[in-house]
């Protein structure tokens, strides 16, 4: 235990003194592992929304613990373990902790009864005497990547370092997506203990099983030369079958040997750690080393990324713009049959309404104000939460080509420094957290005023059937208005998303450049440091392999 400590510090001392902030949470989870004290394996779930992550969770407890439905509801990690007694206890960001009922859980964890996690909500921990014969395991419940909820996939990738044991569900009916792909290469990087579990078998006959299983399997060979544990899973009564040779060949030998298998998860995640480290530490040497040229081909290489940033900033800044302006057509556009329903469902409730309220106009307007208010704010509401993918598809689009733009930079950084040292630059992660906008408040207009100075003496007997036309004119007016500034100020939410993810993209760009230009200010004098600091992490490697 001490010496792991002490790689850790080494490697800490090193990422400071090399600028690498990145490194940090591997590093703190490297320490949680070694020296958590925990004789628990998390087996953490992870897959795209829709994977069946929460059925499967719920299946295998036994118990309808975790919110499932058709919209993305897993908001915050959730943990199941075995308990002598059944509980739930929420803890929150700032420490604080609540034992909670389990109907209750929901509205902790879930996206719908707590959107952007705005409860603060740290985790929900669930034991269950259920889960007795699958102790010390313990199983996270993550939430899913590529939902419309973008905050839910930063949360996921930053609880990634913390990973034991992965299990990926990837539906049966679509296999093996690129986004499932990128997946599996991140966790290799934490974790050697990885299994894709094929959810919704029971869409597929025995034949088409086979094929998939080949399909995949085939595809694992291709992009890694390797293979990884494959198991088929279904929920349906009929299928349980599954469910025991997944317990089987999975759960019972982590069990049996938790200890070697908890040991084999943490060599894994300080060997990645080494192995990053000592990237830039060759790096940072051959700097050190090489021919003033060569450092100068690279500083120029550099200096030309730096001037190109600008145009880089102007090129997002104007992509920004133009994507912040597509998004209140757009939302208009998808949000027609909405607003055509809305209406038709506001002028029969008036029509309902109506003969119910006073025969003196005031406080019938009064009453109609008060009606349209509650209405729109309850249908406007729903509408808002239920389309909140169509209104947040841009900032996706953005952190899509802010991805991609960014790796692309990594490239080309790796491509100058290989062409200058003759050494591999290998790219790392890049996660850019989504910023979720909050839903803009609902509010309702009134009738004009002039209509309402006047109201007192209009005489109800003779005008009440013109009274109801020109209130039904004006609702669906209303109806219209408030869908349309509901949408608004959404693009209004939205653009300044858009301006967080360009800032984080600028920042993590500069931050890239910074990084190889600090190697450059490595003189020969550091020569021998940088020398020992290799030997003695490649001694780490091999003492740990």
């Amino acid at each position: 235990m001490n010496q792991v400590d002490g790689i850790l510090n080494r490697v800490s001392g090193l990422a400071g003194e090399l600028k690498l902030a990145s490194l940090q949470p591997q590093i703190a989870a490297c320490r949680k592992q070694f020296n958590g004290g925990s004789h628990s394996i998390d087996v953490a779930v992870f897959g795209r929304f829709k994977a069946g992550k929460s059925s499967f969770l719920n299946h295998l407890t036994g118990r309808a613990v975790l919110p499932i439905g058709v919209v993305p509801l897993t908001a915050v990690i959730t943990r199941l373990r075995y308990g002598t007694n059944d509980r739930a206890e929420v803890r929150f960001l700032n420490g604080d902790k609540r034992e909670i009922p389990f109907n209750e859980i929901r509205l902790y964890v879930g996206e719908d009864k707590n959107p952007n996690n705005e409860k603060q909500v740290a985790s929900v921990d669930v034991e269950l005497s259920a889960l007795q014969q699958l102790a010390p395991l313990q199983f996270v419940d993550t939430p899913g990547l590529g939902s419309a909820f973008s905050h839910n996939t930063a949360a996921t990738h930053e609880w990634l370092p913390n990973v034991g044991a992965a299990l990926v569900a990837i539906s049966s009916d679509a296999p093996l997506s690129d986004r499932d792909l990128e997946l599996l290469d991140e966790l290799r990087q934490h974790t050697p203990k990885i299994v894709l579990l094929l959810t919704k078998a029971d869409l597929l006959n025995e034949t088409q099983r086979g094929e998939v299983m080949d399909f995949v399997r085939r595809q694992l060979l291709q992009k890694w030369k390797t293979e990884m544990p494959v198991y088929f899973y279904s929920i349906r009564p009929e299928e349980r079958s599954l469910k025991k040779e997944l317990e089987q060949k999975l759960f019972s030998p982590l069990i049996q040997h938790r200890d070697e298998a908890a040991g084999q998860i943490a060599r894994h995640k300080i060997l990645s750690l080494l192995s990053q480290t000592l990237n830039y530490l060759r790096i940072a040497l051959a700097a050190a080393t090489q021919a003033e040229s060569a450092r100068q081909s690279l500083r120029d290489k550099l200096a030309d990324e730096r001037r190109q940033f600008d145009l880089f900033r102007e090129e997002l800044q104007v992509l920004s713009r133009k994507w912040s302006a597509e998004a209140l057509d757009r939302s208009l556009e998808k949000l027609k049959p909405r607003q055509e329903a809305l209406q038709e469902n506001v002028a029969t409730e008036l029509q309902t309404r109506f003969p119910q309220w006073p025969s003196r106009l005031p406080p019938l307007l009064r009453r109609w104000r008060e009606w349209l208010q509650i209405i729109l704010n309850h249908e406007l509401t729903g509408i808002s939460s239920a389309e909140k993918a169509t209104f947040v598809e841009p900032l996706k689009r953005v952190e899509q080509h802010l991805m991609r733009t960014l790796q692309a930079l990594q490239h080309r950084l790796a491509g100058h420094v290989q062409s200058a040292f003759g050494v591999t630059l290998v790219p790392h992660d890049v996660v850019l957290e989504v910023p979720n906008p909050a839903a803009p408040p609902i509010d309702v207009g009134y009738v004009d005023a002039a209509f309402s100075l006047i109201s007192p003496f209009i005489p109800m007997s003779l005008f009440r059937p013109a009274i109801e036309r020109l209130l039904l004119r004006k609702s669906l007016w209303e109806t219209e208005k408030n869908l349309s500034r509901l949408a608004s100020n959404w693009r209004d939410r939205v653009a300044k998303g858009i301006g967080e993810l360009t800032r984080q993209a600028e920042q993590q760009a500069l931050d890239e450049l910074a990084a190889l230009e600090h190697t450059l200010k490595q003189s020969e004098s550091k020569v021998p440091d940088l020398k020992q600091a290799i030997d003695e992490l490649e001694q780490f490697q091999s003492r740990l392999g």
